[in-house]
């Protein structure tokens, strides 16, 4: 049986005064052990969306930038970051087109709030300023393959099979935006226990699971992370 191809957008970087394509190492690592084909889609054309999606068995959204607010009907706020319209765009676009073809979807971070949006959601610009109560550092200071808080899996989740039954799991976190209301046709699977959302899941079919910390900066020394990316491309051969 031929390998699945992954799709994986890629973040446009200027390095040494040019522009350049990338994607995490980790994320392509992880594909590839789990028995995957990934394939870099280097576009930030959102109208080329269909073609890709008709070259690609599943679709991998990865971390990265904010996701600019006007996109789920927002002004930006003072601790927005820096985003890219045409990727948000282009992700958006892949993640419909996806999702109309029953093609399966992991997110991962950046990629879990593109997804929330391209389905209606919408985010918290800035946890910080933002959430009404403590919340845990988001961002964290310690290396980034090492988990720093807890997460709250959801009984008979897809999330729970993969991590083997486990419904309190230690994870990475390196973000400062969050879903703050969920698409329609996504569930919430996963909490920290500040309240941050942490994990979504399609209410309807196995076809999405998308987490908001970074399981491709965790495989190596972690067998339950890399259990998200196996999960993954069994899901996609199973479409």
């Amino acid at each position: 049986m031929a390998k699945p191809i992954i799709g994986i957008p890629a973040e446009r970087r200027l390095v040494d005064g040019s522009y350049l394509n990338s994607v995490n190492q980790g994320e392509v690592a992880a594909v590839v052990k789990a028995g995957g084909v990934p394939v870099l889609i280097p576009t930030r054309e959102s109208d080329l969306a269909t073609n890709y999606s008709q070259l690609i068995d599943g679709l991998l959204l990865p971390g990265g930038v904010d996701v600019a607010p006007r996109f789920y009907g927002e002004e930006p706020l003072p601790k927005m970051a820096a985003s890219d319209d045409r990727l948000d765009a282009t992700e958006i676009a892949l993640t419909n087109q996806a999702v109309t073809a029953g093609k399966p979807i992991l997110g991962i971070c950046r990629g879990t709030q593109v997804l929330n949006v391209a389905l209606g959601g919408n985010l918290y610009q800035d946890i910080g300023t933002q959430v009404d109560h403590q919340t845990y550092q988001h961002s964290q200071k310690a290396s980034f393959d090492q988990g720093t808080h807890y997460i709250d899996v959801a009984e008979g989740s897809l999330l729970q099979g993969i991590f083997q039954g486990q419904q309190h799991v230690l994870v990475n976190s390196l973000h400062h935006q969050a879903i703050k209301t969920p698409a329609p046709q996504l569930k919430i699977t996963a909490k920290a226990s500040d309240g941050i959302i942490e994990c979504v899941e399609s209410k309807d079919s196995n076809l999405i699971v998308a987490v908001q910390w970074h399981p491709e900066l965790m495989f190596k020394e972690d067998a339950l992370q890399f259990a998200i990316f196996e999960d993954f491309i069994e899901r996609v051969k199973k479409a």
